[in-house]
């Protein structure tokens, strides 16, 4: 008798889980609704902003919201409030979280299109911060040849004598370093474009071993 019990306790516990998550996820979708239909309406909008909110997939929504509650509960505020007609009852209020929300939207908007700057900027205080080090070599290496090619930097001229003299990696990293602090914007372009071409690299391989593997499973 005892099992059965509990075995009937762990199904009303696990429907109710499953319950409350459905509800959970209609509210949420509803209140991504509310909020196309909100952007929509604000005369004052950004058509930017609302072509990019309209754009995101269903998981890049879901991060929005999650970054748009998290911002109203710092206020003291509820996201769903936007959305009330009895806030027209409050207009200073109204107008604060009005602003507010298009805001932030605007500032994750803005950070999201400077990734690669950001990326670029890290990659720099790494290489800076420790231009000879080991870690740093290879990258080091890579960006001498594409600085060269782009004529960002002379190439150190190679002397021959009885052999050939190849320039030192402190020599190159020396020629990388004065580029940045001469020709800052050259040489943040070169930086940036090694490192998106690699990236790319690296996902092309990523797309065709995940298609390989997928050939050989089928």
């Amino acid at each position: 008798m005892f099992p059965l019990v509990l075995l009937i306790i762990l199904f009303l516990l696990g429907f109710g889980f499953v319950q409350q998550r459905r509800l959970t996820r209609k509210r949420r979708q509803a209140l991504l609704r509310q909020l196309h239909k909100w952007l929509g309406t604000q005369q004052a909008g950004d058509p930017q902003l609302r072509q990019w909110v309209n754009g995101l997939s269903a998981t890049e929504s879901e991060v929005l919201l999650d970054l748009l509650t998290g911002y109203c509960s710092s206020l003291n505020w509820e996201l769903n409030w936007l959305f009330a007609p009895h806030l027209q009852k409050v207009p200073t209020l109204k107008q604060a979280i009005e602003e507010g929300v298009m805001a932030y939207m605007r500032s994750i908007l803005a950070s999201l299109q400077v990734v690669d700057e950001v990326e670029t900027y890290r990659a720099y205080v790494a290489l800076m911060r420790k231009p000879l080090g080991r870690k740093q070599s290879s990258l080091m290496q890579r960006l001498y040849q594409a600085m060269s090619a782009q004529g960002v930097i002379m190439p150190l001229a190679q002397k021959r004598r009885w052999f050939r003299r190849l320039p030192t990696h402190k020599q190159k990293v020396a020629l990388i370093t004065a580029a940045f602090d001469l020709q800052p914007l050259a040489a943040m372009n070169s930086l940036k474009s090694l490192l998106t071409a690699e990236a790319e690299t690296d996902f092309q391989q990523i797309l065709v071993t995940t298609s390989r593997m997928s050939e050989a499973t089928n």
